[in-house]
């Protein structure tokens, strides 16, 4: 009876321990069930708060403005540069191009808050970080980026695109052919590297003939020194991609029709091998628009405006698909 007695206690006791195991092995289970939860979660929480950050940064930087994509997102995102009004200009249509799912961003490079007064020596790296930031942005990535500039924003995009071949695309609207003296300055719109950008300085001028921003003169003047031109002259062979130029031919603020003829020219000398087209608009002035007028007349803005509207979206378009 006590060996009876005694097996029935060992059997009773390996019950007890295996009873006592199972529920420590089910409260590890819980546990480690319960530690990854957490663990998800925090992930979740930090990634979250590392979007947040990142989009409250970008949207307060004073310089620059985003515009994510509202629709279906595509294969490009387009960068902006405004003229020699500074600030962060609002006459981009941001909002239509979102809309078609194409992300913007539009860059101040002069009379913002932490860049310069005027427009002189602006340093081209300070647009090589702006495209390294834009890149990052979740919405934009490895999307192909172009550059739309306006007039003096012209110039600019051509240089940038002929330096830096993250840029896979120009819209240059009403630009300048050559690096030109900066706005009310002594030395060179740009610099790279603490160095000014050759530039091709203003000639003697009496600016009392000057009404309504009509530079057109002084600019013609400028262009015959052909020595500071030739090595003034923006290297736009240089360029990753295709190149859309915009222009009127009746410009009162300089000669751009002129000047894109003179793009077109060094491109078909240098055999240019990506696509690349110059529509110069008949009694169109520097703005393309008819809203506000520097040059030509009410029809031909009119006409200008609506034909080039379609072809910066036709260029867009093409270059996502590609």
């Amino acid at each position: 009876m006590k060996l009876i007695s005694d097996v029935g206690i060992k059997l009773l006791d390996s019950k007890m321990h295996f009873i006592d195991t199972t529920k420590t092995r089910i409260a590890m289970t819980n546990s480690k069930k319960e530690n990854l939860k957490k663990n998800f979660r925090l992930l979740i929480t930090t990634l979250l708060l590392i979007a947040f950050t990142t989009s409250c940064i970008e949207q307060k930087d004073p310089d620059t403005k985003y515009y994510p994509p509202k629709g279906e997102s595509k294969n490009v995102a387009i960068m902006m540069l405004g003229g020699s009004e500074g600030g962060l200009p609002n006459y981009f249509d941001t909002n239509g191009f979102t809309e078609k799912g194409y992300p913007c961003i539009v860059i101040g490079y002069f009379k913002t808050e932490n860049t310069p007064d005027r427009l002189e020596l602006i340093p081209l790296e300070y647009f090589e970080d702006a495209i390294t930031k834009f890149k990052s942005q979740p919405d934009v990535g490895n999307k192909k980026i172009v550059v739309w500039g306006n007039s003096k924003g012209g110039e600019l995009a051509l240089l940038l695109a002929s330096r830096y071949k993250q840029i896979e695309g120009v819209i240059a609207s009403v630009p300048s052919s050559v690096v030109f003296q900066g706005i009310g300055a002594s030395s060179s719109s740009w610099s790279f590297k603490g160095e000014p950008i050759p530039f091709v300085p203003y000639a003697p001028y009496d600016h009392s003939k000057v009404v309504n921003l009509q530079y057109r003169e002084m600019y013609e003047l400028s262009m015959k020194q052909t020595v500071a031109v030739e090595k003034a002259a923006i290297k736009v062979e240089n360029i990753n991609g295709p190149i859309l130029l915009l222009t009127g031919r009746e410009d009162t603020m300089w000669p751009s029709s002129q000047m894109g003829e003179m793009i077109i020219k060094r491109l078909e000398e240098k055999k240019f091998p990506h696509w690349y087209r110059h529509f110069a608009y008949d009694d169109a002035g520097h703005t393309l628009n008819d809203s506000y007028m520097m040059g030509g007349n009410k029809d031909g803005n009119k006409k200008a405006r609506i034909d080039s509207e379609q072809r910066i979206i036709d260029f867009i378009n093409r270059l996502s698909q590609q």
